[in-house]
């Protein structure tokens, strides 16, 4: 069986293609009952609107397809036409996220200020704050923040 060289073709592609597309994540893992990987693409509004990426996918796809037959990846976007199990890894850019690993970020808005006319203050100095775990900002606090 293939699973070592589709596994590290797998990832050299994906770590590739998440650098070149920068708001692409992609998710996968190997189901030992269909005895192949399963790679699922996201977001799909990005996508969509990206018929660049397409080409690529479509390419990788039936190289792998070429390559290795009943063994090669199955693809889909969004897991539409399968799921994932919450173990699956998923690659994006500047990071590698195992599901088993819990994962640690922060939040941080900038707001660069608004140029009024005649104005003596620098328009390159901005503003950012740390934001809590689930900070949705409204139309008011947009406004503050580019006031502040």
């Amino acid at each position: 069986m293939n699973k070592a060289n589709i596994e590290k073709q797998l990832r050299a592609w994906a770590s590739r293609m998440t650098k070149k597309y920068t708001w692409l994540f992609i998710k996968f893992e190997f189901c030992e009952s269909r005895g192949v990987f399963m790679v699922s693409f996201s977001p799909l509004n990005q996508i969509e609107l990206s018929d660049e990426f397409n080409l690529d996918a479509m390419q990788f796809a039936d190289e792998m397809n070429a390559t290795y037959g009943d063994e090669a990846p199955l693809f889909t976007d969004e897991e539409s036409l399968f799921s994932l199990s919450p173990n699956a890894e998923t690659i994006a850019v500047r990071s590698f996220v195992s599901a088993s690993a819990p994962l640690h970020y922060s939040t941080s808005i900038s707001a660069l200020p608004q140029r009024a006319v005649a104005s003596w203050t620098s328009s390159s100095v901005r503003t950012t704050a740390p934001a809590g775990k689930n900070f949705r900002q409204t139309q008011s606090e947009a406004f503050y923040a580019i006031a502040a």
